[in-house]
């Protein structure tokens, strides 16, 4: 399918430099640090890793937003930890993680600064900078952000968390915005961070709810028509469909597309429904300049939450095992 472009909304546009994502007092501790590993022992780490990370997007573009979606999965269960990456049994095992992919780019850069300086750089904090690194190249450079850094390894990796806490794409608004409010992250921040359903796609099993044993009345019908052609085995099928019709471009067309009926996913569609909360912050985030600054706070906000730092936890020698504990 070609590129699905969305109506301006002009009126609606007026309000958007007012609605800016702040991130709310508190949320942030004074714990992590921009150019943390600079003055803690590994002053090239951020640029190995960002390096590692170009180079698998630009050998597979599909891993900028699996990058993206793996830290996101990280980060909603326990705070940005790395325990999505500790290998079977762990939250690899989750249902919402079934088709996460990219973790073979998180090795190689971990490989490549442990060899330059071992013993230093967390997996959480490789993650963090590989995700900042896919929004960055995807949006040709538009949108990036210093990445606080100083995060350690956590110790616990359960699948059983990660199933309650990750959003799913069946979810209604109200669990939704439940989920995102355990983090600490506000329904502002909720709506930018959805936005990145701009870069990707998704399985015919995370939107086949919306066209079986009906199409959803929300759901254009035409697009509905598209989808069910898409996936002509139903949902047990591996085929895919892109999340917003520009799967390598980091841009607003996503947003856009939620006006006109073409959400693919329930949990996106949702956002376009509560004219009181959040219609009105999907209508600002068509705006290119208010998705961007949106988007930045948030990611780092979200970044920030329940982080482990200091002594606590870990530093891993490999990202796909703890150092020594055993996995309750």
């Amino acid at each position: 399918m070609g590129k699905m472009l969305a109506r301006p909304h002009v009126i609606l546009l007026l309000v958007a430099a007012s609605l800016v994502v702040l991130t709310p007092p508190g949320l942030i501790e004074a714990q992590l640090v921009n150019g943390f590993y600079a003055r803690h022992g590994c002053p090239r780490a951020e640029s190995i890793i960002r390096s590692a990370v170009t180079t698998a997007i630009q050998q597979n573009s599909a891993n900028a937003p699996g990058l993206l979606r793996i830290f996101f999965h990280d980060c909603i269960v326990n705070g940005c930890d790395g325990s999505v990456l500790i290998d079977s049994p762990s939250e690899k095992d989750a249902i919402p993680n079934q088709y996460l992919h990219g973790f073979e780019v998180l090795d190689t850069a971990k490989a490549q600064v442990e060899e330059a300086c071992p013993g230093i750089v967390s997996c959480a904090d490789i993650l963090a900078l590989a995700a900042e690194t896919s929004v960055e190249i995807t949006s040709g450079g538009k949108v990036a952000w210093e990445v606080p850094t100083g995060r350690r390894d956590g110790l616990v990796s359960s699948a059983k968390a990660a199933n309650g806490a990750i959003p799913r794409p069946t979810d209604t608004l109200a669990t939704l915005k439940s989920k995102f409010a355990a983090r600490g992250l506000s329904v502002q921040q909720m709506v930018a961070l959805s936005g990145a359903h701009t870069i990707g796609q998704a399985h015919c099993s995370s939107f086949w709810n919306r066209l079986q044993p009906f199409y959803d009345p929300t759901l254009d019908a035409e697009f509905a028509r598209l989808l069910l052609y898409s996936c002509p085995q139903g949902n047990s099928t591996n085929a895919t469909e892109d999340l917003d019709g520009s799967p390598t471009m980091f841009d607003t067309t996503y947003f856009e597309n939620l006006h006109i009926g073409l959400g693919l996913l329930t949990s996106d569609a949702e956002l376009e429904f509560d004219s009181e909360s959040t219609a009105i912050l999907v209508h600002a985030n068509t705006n290119f300049d208010t998705f961007a600054a949106n988007f930045k706070s948030s990611m780092i906000a979200m970044g920030n939450v329940d982080v482990l730092t200091g002594s606590a936890g870990e530093i891993r020698s490999n990202c796909r095992r703890f150092n020594s504990k055993i996995n309750p």
